[in-house]
């Protein structure tokens, strides 16, 4: 039984159902599967699917002909207030390196321009306990992304006394595994290529999604100022037993390679491309010792199941389902 039925049969502090709602990024890898999870439990719910690109929305109004589309961006605040009238609840999601000051105080005063917004599901990632005094100053200097990023955000979301439920990504994403930072080295020469070998865990974004749309259709009122930190409930692993996984999963051996000159000269160049910095690279490689040092707060948990009803897909079923994605050249 799903928790919005228990809490509902256990007599819990109840909100109505959302009528409409806004999700923000609805063309990425967790806005997506959040849709779907509302269209599958809630058909009566209406959708308003917000993206930034309108390149995006031929292949949504596909996918999701009866919901509403519209185009959004954090820095303007007038589309902000036009993605948000009319709404009950809202999912947002932010890109690396934005300037969440300036995107978080938008996203405040569009909120308040709609008295009907009754809840919002804000995505974060952080180590479970973190604070803006623990982050490194290597990663201050940066000036943006995860490390500082979404604990500036969630400061303003907290001050606005908006209300907010949190999920925070406590693992890694399974995706990352499909992108160039992970499956370039493997592809290239076999490798899995992760400076810093570290404890960390692991969730299927579908999973991430799921849990965000349970949560807006939960009649629990109590999810509201609450901060949840999403694991797989399977999963907490050393890099290289990642890469021992792999090899018995693909059917081929992985190496694990911790060395930063691995990194770099694999995934140096198309870091600084990625993220416009010639000294992105060696951000990334302050982040990784950040993740080191706080390896022993990722832990397994029934969270997803709590929220959802049904348990998070393991790193050994998705790398099977993903192994040609990951593998083909």
């Amino acid at each position: 039984m799903c928790e919005a039925v228990v809490a509902a049969v256990r007599g819990s502090n109840s909100k109505s159902p959302l009528e409409r709602i806004a999700v923000f990024g609805a063309n990425g890898h967790i806005g997506c599967p959040l849709a779907e999870w509302i269209r599958a439990n809630s058909a009566s719910t209406g959708l308003r699917l917000v993206i930034r690109n309108e390149g995006h929305r031929a292949a949504l109004a596909a996918a999701f002909p009866q919901a509403e589309i519209c185009l959004a961006n954090y820095y303007d605040l007038g589309s902000l207030e036009a993605a948000l009238a009319g709404v009950e609840g809202a999912f947002i999601v932010t890109p690396d390196f934005l300037d969440e000051q300036r995107a978080m105080t938008n996203f405040v005063y569009a909120a308040r321009t709609n008295p009907g917004l009754r809840h919002i599901v804000r995505l974060i990632a952080d180590p479970p306990g973190m604070t803006f005094e623990r982050v490194p100053d290597s990663l201050k200097a940066f000036g943006g992304g995860t490390a500082v990023q979404h604990l500036r955000a969630k400061a303003i979301l907290e001050a606005s006394g908006l209300p907010v439920t949190y999920i925070n990504i406590a693992a890694y994403f399974m995706q990352n595994f499909l992108t160039p930072f992970f499956n370039g080295p493997i592809r290239a020469e076999g490798i899995l290529s992760v400076p810093r070998n570290r404890r960390m865990g692991f969730i299927d974004t579908h999973d991430i999604g799921a849990c965000a749309a349970a949560i807006l259709l939960s009649a629990n009122q109590r999810h509201i100022g609450q901060t949840y930190h999403l694991d797989n409930g399977n999963d907490v692993l050393w890099f290289d037993e990642v890469a021992a996984l792999m090899s018995e999963v693909f059917g081929q051996t992985i190496a694990y390679d911790g060395t930063d000159e691995t990194f770099l000269r694999i995934c140096g160049e198309g870091v600084k491309a990625y993220i416009g910095r010639p000294d992105a690279d060696r951000y990334f490689i302050n982040y990784f010792q950040f993740e080191q040092d706080n390896e022993t707060v990722w832990r397994k948990s029934d969270i997803v199941e709590f929220l959802t009803g049904r348990p998070a897909k393991s790193l050994r079923q998705w790398l099977s389902e993903n192994k040609q994605n990951i593998l083909d050249q």
